[in-house]
């Protein structure tokens, strides 16, 4: 179980798009900073949705930018992403 952490807009790289070819069946995906722009993106909002229950969108950075939860992602703050910390084996950083 890998919590894969995006933080660049999927419109300055490829990290989302090489993300989302890498994800297991059991990984999640937490967007933070401008990766939470992925969620304007309509063809990266289906990919992510599709994913039902395990993408999670850091509140303050979503706030920030704008940008509203929608479809199946889980709005999450600070606590809990330590606490996605614990429940995956381990996290990568895009």
């Amino acid at each position: 179980m890998i919590l894969h952490k995006l933080t660049t807009s999927p419109f300055r790289d490829l990290n989302m798009q090489h993300c989302l070819q890498r994800l297991g069946e059991s990984d999640g995906v937490l967007l933070t900073q401008d990766a939470v722009y992925a969620l304007i993106h309509q063809d990266i909002r289906e990919k992510l949705n599709a994913l039902s229950g395990k993408v999670f969108l850091l509140e303050e950075d979503a706030d920030a930018r704008g940008i509203e939860a929608n479809g199946n992602v889980e709005i999450i703050d600070y606590e809990g992403f330590v606490e996605l910390t614990f429940k995956f084996n381990k996290v990568v950083s895009w």
